[in-house]
C-alpha cells in the first residue's frame, strides 16, 4: 500500500472574495516540486478546502481533518510539514528539509 498524502487545492476561498493558501500545504507542494519522484511512491490527493473533507473523514474520522496529512500503514499519521518532508526523503530519497 502506498502512503497517502492529502494537501489542500490552492488557492481556496474562505470568506466572500478572500483567497488563501495553506502555508503548511505550500511547503509540501514545494518539496514535491523538487522531489518529483515522490509522486510515483506516494498517492498525493489534492482536496478542496471546505469541511467535511470526505476522503480524509472516511479514513481518519471527522475529528481528524487537519491538512496536510501523510497516512501510513495502519492509519498512522504525520501532520507536521517538515516531518512529512523528512519522512518522504528518508523513505524514498531526495531533498529533505534543511535544519
Amino acid at each position: 500500500m502506498k502512503p497517502k498524502l492529502f494537501v489542500l487545492k490552492m488557492p481556496f476561498e474562505d470568506g466572500p472574495g478572500k483567497m488563501w493558501i495553506c502555508s503548511h500545504c505550500a511547503l509540501i507542494e514545494g518539496a514535491l516540486s523538487v522531489n518529483t519522484h515522490w509522486e510515483d511512491m506516494v498517492e498525493v490527493r489534492r482536496i478542496e478546502f471546505p469541511k467535511p473533507r470526505k476522503e480524509v473523514v472516511d479514513i481518519l474520522g471527522k475529528d481528524n481533518q487537519w491538512l496536510p496529512v501523510l497516512i501510513l500503514e495502519n492509519n498512522t499519521t504525520i501532520t507536521e510539514p517538515v516531518e512529512i518532508i523528512n519522512y518522504l526523503a528518508n523513505e524514498f530519497g531526495g531533498a529533505a528539509a534543511h535544519p
